[in-house]
C-alpha cells in the first residue's frame, strides 16, 4: 500500500496538468502582486489601498497578497512546483546515467561486442571484403550528415557523454533557482533611503522611507551606514552624459569607509550582499530652529521632490513637526523650493535665486503662515520661536537591496543556461557498425540510438545502407 501511494504521488508530481496549473497560479499571483501595494498595514500606500477597496481587502488580507512573495499560499505553490521539478529532474538524471554509460561502453567496445544486440542486420554482397563494406557504409552515413570514426573492424559515431547531462543540469538548476528565490525573499531587505549631501544614516529600519523586509532578515547582524559624499547634476564620463550622479560611501560599524563609488544607470554599487542604485533625486533644505529665548535648538534637513504639476515645481517628501517640548507637534511645516521656469516647464535644478517657501499649518490642517525665506533669513513661528534657512542643496534617493542570494541567483541562471545550451546544441547519438561473417553470409550489423539533435532517422539510415 505504501509503495502504491508512493507511485501515485510520483505520478501526480510528474503530471503535466499539475505543473501547468501551478505555473498558472504563480503567474496570476505575480501579476496581482504588481497591482496590489506590498508591505505591512501601516505603510501609507497599503493603508490607502485598503481604505479604497474595503470589500477586496478582506480576501487580500486572508491570502496575504500584501506580502505576496512570502505568503504561505505562494510558498506552498512554489514548494510543490519545486518538488515536482525535483522528481522530474531525478528521472532525467537516471536516464542521463544510463545513456552516458551506454555511450561510454560504445566508445570502448570492439567488434561484435560493441554492437551487442544489433538494431539493423543488413545482408551484404558476398564478393565484398569487410573493409569495402565498412567503407561504403561510412560514405552512406556521411551523406546523411553522420561522420564516423573508422578502426580495423568497425565504424562508430558516438557522441560525447556530456550531451546526455544537459537536460538534468537544466532541470536541477530550475529547482535551485526556486529555492534561491524563496530563501532570498525570506532573507532580503529592500528599501528606499533619502540622503542629503554630507549626511550619514545607519542601515536601520528608521532610516528608510519605504522598506520591505523578509521574515528571516536579522537586523541584529547589520552594522553599517551610508553616506552621500557628493552629487553631480550632470556627470559626463567617456563623452557620455550619465545624468544626475551621487557619490555614495558604505561605512562599517566603526565608521571606516568600505567602498566609495559614483552610482548611475548600469553602475550599481555592490558590497557583499548589498546592491545600491540611485533611481531618484531632488533638492534639500537645511533649516535652523530657534526657541523663544533666541537659542538654536536644532537643525533639520528636509528632502524636496521635483513635480512639474505642482505650484513652483516642487513638493515636500514629508512635513516637519515643531513641538514646544514633550508631546505631539504644535505646528506642521511644509517646505518647497520655487524653481525657475514656467508651469509645466520648470528647470529641475537649484534656482538662480535660491529660496524656500514655508507653509506652517496647525495639527488640524489650518494654514497659519505662508512665507518665502532665503539662505540666512528666518521667519517668526506662530506661538513663538523662529525658523531659518541655512542652505539649499541636493539629495539622492537610494534603492538599497540587502540580499546575499543575488550572486547565487546569477550563478544558478548561468548553470541553467549552460544546461539548456548543451541540450539544444549537443548531438546525442550512438551508431556502431561491424561486418559479421556467418553461415548465412556476411551481414552489416548496426546498433544505433538516435536521441537528440540527429540530422536523420532510422528509416533513412536503413534505406541508405541497404
Amino acid at each position: 500500500m505504501i509503495r502504491d501511494l508512493y507511485r501515485a504521488t510520483v505520478r501526480l508530481l510528474r503530471s503535466a496538468g499539475l505543473v501547468s496549473g501551478l505555473l498558472a497560479v504563480v503567474s496570476v499571483w505575480s501579476v496581482l502582486a504588481t497591482a496590489i501595494p506590498q508591505g505591512g498595514p501601516t505603510k501609507p500606500d497599503v493603508a490607502a489601498w485598503a481604505a479604497s477597496h474595503p470589500a477586496l481587502e478582506r480576501a487580500i488580507a486572508v491570502l496575504g497578497l500584501h506580502n505576496a512573495f512570502t505568503a504561505l499560499a505562494f510558498l506552498v505553490c512554489i514548494g510543490v512546483l519545486g518538488l515536482s521539478t525535483a522528481v522530474c529532474s531525478w528521472q532525467r538524471t537516471k536516464v542521463a546515467l544510463a545513456r552516458a554509460r551506454t555511450l561510454s561502453e560504445a566508445r570502448t567496445g570492439e567488434g561484435a561486442q560493441a554492437t551487442g544486440r544489433p538494431t539493423l542486420e543488413i545482408a551484404c554482397d558476398p564478393a565484398l571484403e569487410e573493409s569495402e563494406i565498412l567503407g561504403r557504409a561510412a560514405d552512406a552515413l556521411a551523406g546523411l550528415g553522420i561522420r564516423t570514426r573508422r578502426d580495423e573492424h568497425r565504424l562508430s559515431s558516438v557522441s560525447a557523454s556530456l550531451g546526455a547531462w544537459g537536460s538534468p543540469l537544466f532541470h536541477w538548476s530550475l529547482v535551485a533557482l526556486m529555492a534561491v528565490i524563496v530563501v532570498g525573499n525570506m532573507l532580503r531587505a529592500d528599501g528606499m533611503m533619502a540622503l542629503t549631501v554630507g549626511e550619514t544614516k545607519a542601515d536601520a529600519p528608521a532610516s528608510y522611507g519605504v522598506l520591505t523586509v523578509g521574515p528571516w532578515h536579522d537586523w541584529a547582524n547589520v552594522h553599517r551606514s551610508f553616506r552621500l559624499d557628493a552629487f553631480e547634476p550632470d556627470y559626463v564620463v567617456g563623452g557620455l552624459d550619465r545624468g544626475p550622479t551621487p557619490t555614495v560611501t558604505v561605512l562599517d560599524a566603526s565608521g571606516v569607509a568600505v567602498k566609495t563609488q559614483r552610482v548611475y544607470p548600469n553602475m550599481m554599487l555592490h558590497v557583499g550582499s548589498l546592491s545600491i542604485s540611485a533611481p531618484a533625486y531632488g533638492l534639500s533644505a537645511t533649516l535652523s530652529l530657534v526657541d523663544t529665548r533666541g537659542v538654536e535648538i536644532g537643525h533639520s534637513v528636509r528632502a524636496i521632490d521635483f513635480d512639474q504639476t505642482a505650484d513652483g515645481g516642487t513638493v515636500p517628501v514629508d512635513t516637519l513637526g515643531v513641538s514646544g517640548g514633550a508631546g505631539p507637534p504644535r505646528l506642521l511645516v511644509s517646505v518647497t523650493v520655487p524653481l525657475d521656469g514656467t508651469p509645466g516647464n520648470y528647470n529641475e535644478t537649484i534656482p538662480a535665486d535660491p529660496r524656500v517657501r514655508l507653509r506652517v499649518l496647525s495639527p488640524e490642517g489650518a494654514q497659519l503662515l505662508d512665507a518665502t525665506v532665503r539662505p540666512g533669513g528666518d521667519v517668526a513661528l506662530p506661538g513663538g520661536g523662529r525658523l531659518g534657512l541655512v542652505d539649499i542643496g541636493w539629495y539622492s534617493r537610494l534603492s538599497i537591496v540587502d540580499d546575499w542570494t543575488t550572486p547565487l541567483l546569477y550563478l544558478v541562471m548561468s548553470v541553467g543556461l549552460a544546461g539548456l545550451s548543451v541540450t539544444l546544441f549537443f548531438r546525442q547519438q550512438l551508431l556502431v557498425a561491424t561486418a559479421d561473417e556467418g553461415p548465412d553470409g556476411t551481414k552489416l550489423l548496426v546498433k544505433m540510438r538516435l536521441w537528440r539533435n540527429v540530422p536523420t532517422n532510422r528509416a533513412e539510415i536503413e534505406t541508405e545502407l541497404v
